[in-house]
């Protein structure tokens, strides 16, 4: 990361180096992909029609606006909603939340198992800020989200990976730290939709995963951003209602099944661990104004009307992306449909996926190399590429396939 900026020569600053006065967090993360940031993918310049398979965000073109507007406009009648709000935020949403949950989870939930923070990835943040001390150990699944690993080795945590979805995998990292005399804090799943890979954990393997760590005093972080996102039927129950709230962290946002500028995201938890969340906190909590009209939002069941109406949207671009690689890229791309979420991983078969990436930047085709997606980059995976389908159109997912194609013949060119 630079830390090189012009300074008034003259300036009692012109000597510092900026880096010996950071601590050891702002040191120990690096600058991270756009994604990480919030922020678009850029894509070759060159290209005048660039197809974004970069990011996981909603379709652009059916962000409920004209809802929210009358969500914001009955939150602004209320005089509460311009004044400071508390750090778990407004209640009226939370109990919104433990309404929906309380029916989804089969829990009884209340508004206290809720607090409200600046998206899933300020949720996540506040959890660390609440349980991880430096050197203590998070366990990842491998591969996993990139911005959460910022997150926990922002926290100074020493960040273990395990294979996806594997409770034993899971079980021999946990005893290899503390055989080293660590303590293992957390262990961070994305159960349902995984980002990056699309795949959700069976059943089974959501048993034993919390069996695990109940039985070795670890907490789970389940990052639900996806759950809502289903194709046909709803993932299983959560690891959250299947351990009846105990021992599990979920984390929720509306980034996904919504519109990812509302910035709101919560953690469900226990009121104890709620308490302690709270504690943590210094920013005096979010907008009440916004969080007034989410909850007048959810609780009016308007997003689930939105989420049965972008549901068929989602699985028609995913299907439609599968077919045009299936047809155009067979013999060189594998990879499994997925059955909810944002994400296709695909395994390059015959070329490097970052050299991939970037013939495809060349043919108009943005996405990352799934490298970004492991703990050592490409020290642990140089096949696998990352496509996301929600924001590009149904027609544009056609012509993925021979965009592909190109790329990957320009790719085994370069390679020869």
């Amino acid at each position: 990361m630079a830390f090189t900026v012009n300074v008034n020569e003259t300036s009692p600053w012109a000597t510092v180096e900026i880096r010996t006065l950071l601590n050891e967090a702002a040191l120990a993360v690096g600058a991270g992909t756009p994604t990480d940031q919030g922020v678009p993918w850029v894509h070759a310049p060159t290209v005048e029609d660039p197809i974004l398979l970069a990011g996981g965000i909603p379709d652009p073109d059916t962000l409920p606006a004209a809802d929210l507007l009358q969500s914001v406009e009955k939150a602004l009648s209320d005089a509460g909603a311009l004044t400071y709000g508390g750090v778990l935020g407004f209640e009226g949403l939370r109990a919104a939340l433990a309404e929906r949950y309380s029916r989804l989870d089969g829990l009884p939930l209340g508004p206290d198992n809720f607090i409200l923070n600046n998206g899933s990835s300020g949720s996540i943040a506040n959890l660390c800020d609440a349980f991880v001390e430096p050197g203590d150990v998070v366990l990842v699944e491998s591969p996993t989200f990139s911005g959460s690993l910022r997150t926990f080795r922002g926290h100074l945590a020493e960040v273990v990976a395990a294979p996806l979805h594997d409770a034993d995998g899971a079980a021999r990292a946990i005893s290899a730290a503390e055989a080293a005399g660590k303590r293992v804090k957390l262990l961070y799943t994305v159960a349902d939709f995984h980002n990056p890979t699309g795949a959700t954990m069976p059943h089974e393997c959501r048993e034993a995963l919390l069996e695990l760590c109940a039985s070795r005093r670890v907490l789970i972080v389940e990052d639900a951003a996806y759950a809502d996102i289903y194709f046909g039927d709803a993932p299983p129950p959560s690891l959250y209602g299947m351990a009846n709230g105990e021992g599990v962290l979920r984390v929720g946002t509306f980034s996904k099944p919504i519109a990812t500028g509302l910035r709101v995201g919560w953690v469900q938890a226990r009121e104890d661990i709620v308490h302690a969340l709270s504690r943590v906190k210094f920013d005096m909590g979010g907008s009440p104004m916004l969080l007034r009209a989410l909850a007048d939002y959810v609780g009016s069941g308007r997003m689930d009307e939105h989420l049965d109406e972008m549901r068929p949207l989602y699985k028609a671009k995913c299907e439609a992306l599968c077919q045009s690689l299936a047809e155009h890229c067979s013999g060189d791309l594998a990879f499994d449909p997925p059955r909810g979420g944002f994400f296709l991983w695909a395994k390059s078969l015959r070329v490097d996926a970052q050299e991939l990436s970037k013939c495809a930047a060349e043919e108009g085709l943005v996405f990352p190399a799934g490298s970004l997606f492991f703990l050592n980059g490409r020290e642990d995976d140089t096949s696998h590429v990352r496509l996301a389908f929600s924001t590009a159109s149904v027609e544009e997912m056609a012509d993925v396939g021979p965009r592909m194609r190109r790329a990957l013949e320009r790719a085994l060119e370069l390679a020869s």
